[in-house]
Order: structure tokens, then C-alpha cells, then sequence
């Protein structure tokens, strides 16, 4: 990922998103 970091919530359901 050389762009966007990546940012994880609830890992137990494993959701995240990129941000730009």
C-alpha cells in the first residue's frame, strides 16, 4: 500500500477502510 492508510475498527469482525 503506497497510498492511503488503512484504518480498522471492531477487528473481531475484521471492517476497515482506506483512507485517502
Amino acid at each position: 500500500m503506497s497510498k492511503g492508510i488503512v484504518k480498522w475498527f471492531n477487528a473481531d469482525k475484521g471492517f476497515g477502510f482506506i483512507t485517502p
